[in-house]
């Protein structure tokens, strides 16, 4: 660790000048407070095997400790969501001895209608105990019997003080898959038919499972926006008052490569645009409904065809995942819930070595020790976008404000720059933030790599930190040291920010 008083040398010709004010109470638009719960995962139904799971069949303290270092930075529980399509579609066996089939790799796509699972995929959970779950039930399937038998299962062998809730349906608003038709699967749906077929398909796992007390059900989970929240209660989805949480999935992009990462996913502008798609259902739960969260419960960078990690797994793909976070909680999405299929590029982590592919940490898993720091454990913490003057489009500043006071300060320098693929050499922004009275220093840490923004994650490190698969997922401290401390003076601190570079600034009393 570096001390510095508080003015930085600037690379003169290729900095430019910006400056940020961080009010000391919270400011009027700050977010709620957020959840420690709030950096979720999810796992494609036959791909969890392999995350919790070793090829022996032994327990994958891989995927342990990695989740550990993200939830031991919140203090939060790890709200794990289980589906995605194949679950949609999928059968419940009783006699299978194997968790599910077929199994998932790296080269190959979940197979939709053809997946089974068995009780031994319920046990696995019971590698996690400190995790709970959220259930997908078929809703697909016309015959409400197969969702209830998933209910029940999952029940009994799970345990339902581990059961975060359950989940009828995923992408509804896609129904009908164009080879798995009505009358055995669901048709096309609408406001009407997706509540009629919700509250039914409800109302049966309720009959069936002993429920805790209160809403224990997520709604929506849609692709579109061809369903309306506020019509679709009106029409009663919670008369009964079993709605939880309210879910929506999102990707940034349908798909692109190494020479679209600027364009596709380094875009404050495009991860704004397409986040602000989702305010009015988000402020009319607020308003009409603001016990019921609005949670993103299926997120990925680009739904790739074939995973392209040039463009999903880089160190752009990180920044993107960490500015989407940040501005998705100043707008009021209250929970995430990262996407893990072993086909896909914008996973955090391979858990095992796969179709020639070895196990390892993607660049996108930084993203999320960054954003849980920037959070906090307390509970208590609220996050408003910050003015950066001068800045343009590309690089957003956010602060955290806890038990109402500003603590920390996160920059997102989206601009692009490699190593590989740019002329000429990195550029950065040099930020005058004016701090508190009450601040005397400031640590500034560092999500980063001298590759730019195409670099993957055997070049990154955030705080100086790496996650390998050769440390199982555990911290390995002091890779770079790049964490600085500068001294306040005159009321502020300048902060060097490389093009493709995220910070994070603790503010710290004298």
């Amino acid at each position: 660790m570096v001390i510095q008083t508080g003015l930085l040398l600037s690379f003169l010709s290729l900095s430019r000048a910006i400056s940020i004010s961080v009010p000391g109470p919270a400011p009027s638009n700050a977010s709620k407070y957020v959840d420690p719960d709030f950096p979720g995962l999810a796992f494609e139904q036959a791909s969890l095997v392999e995350y919790f799971q070793n090829r022996d069949g032994s327990f994958n303290n891989f995927s342990q400790n990695l989740i550990d270092a993200i939830f031991n930075r919140t203090g939060g529980t790890p709200l794990i969501r289980l589906g995605g399509t194949s679950a949609d579609y999928g059968h419940y066996l009783p006699d299978q001895t194997t968790p599910a089939l077929p199994r998932a790799e790296a080269d190959n796509y979940q197979d939709i209608g053809n997946t089974t699972i068995g009780p031994a995929y319920w046990e696995l959970t019971k590698s996690f105990p400190n995790a709970k779950f959220i259930i997908q039930l078929p809703m697909a399937i016309s015959n409400v019997s197969e969702a209830v038998a998933w209910a029940k299962s999952a029940a009994e062998i799970i345990g339902m003080d581990r059961i975060q809730a359950f989940e009828p349906g995923n992408e509804v608003d896609m129904y009908p898959d164009p080879q798995l038709m009505p009358p055995i699967y669901q048709g096309r749906l609408n406001n009407e038919t997706y509540v009629g077929n919700f509250t039914k398909y409800a109302a049966g796992v309720a009959d069936a499972v002993q429920l805790p007390d209160g809403p224990f059900f997520q709604a929506f989970d849609t692709a579109l926006h061809t369903l309306h929240v506020p019509t679709c209660f009106d029409l009663g989805i919670n008369r009964n008052n079993i709605v939880k949480t309210v879910a929506q999935h999102y990707y940034q992009t349908n798909g692109g490569g190494a020479s679209d990462l600027a364009t596709g996913l380094m875009n404050h502008k495009a991860i704004a645009g397409q986040l602000d798609l989702f305010r009015p259902a988000i402020d009319y739960l607020a308003k009409e409904h603001p016990d019921i969260p609005y949670v993103m419960s299926e997120v990925g960078n680009s739904l790739n065809a074939k995973h392209d990690y040039d463009y999903q797994a880089t160190l752009g793909s990180a920044l993107w995942q960490v500015d989407f976070q940040l501005y998705g909680l100043t707008i009021g999405v209250a929970k995430f819930n990262f996407q893990q299929i072993m086909h896909s590029g914008f996973d955090l982590w391979l858990p095992v070595d796969s179709a020639g592919i070895p196990a390892q940490v993607f660049s996108n898993f930084y993203a999320q020790p960054f954003v849980a720091d920037f959070v906090g454990s307390s509970g208590m913490t609220q996050v408003a976008q910050l003015t950066a003057t001068g800045a343009g489009d590309n690089v957003v500043a956010y602060g955290a404000f806890v038990n109402g006071q500003a603590e920390r300060v996160a920059v997102v320098n989206l601009n692009y720059w490699s190593s590989v693929f740019s002329d000429g050499p990195r550029s950065n922004v040099s930020i005058s933030v004016n701090v508190p009275e009450s601040v005397g220093s400031v640590v500034v840490g560092r999500l980063a790599s001298p590759g730019g923004a195409s670099a993957h994650a055997d070049t990154m490190t955030y705080g100086g930190s790496q996650w390998t698969y050769d440390s199982l997922g555990q911290e390995v401290k002091n890779v770079v040291n790049d964490t600085q401390v500068l001294l306040v003076q005159d009321g502020a601190v300048v902060v060097e920010v490389l093009d493709s570079e995220a910070v994070i600034l603790q503010l710290n009393g004298p």
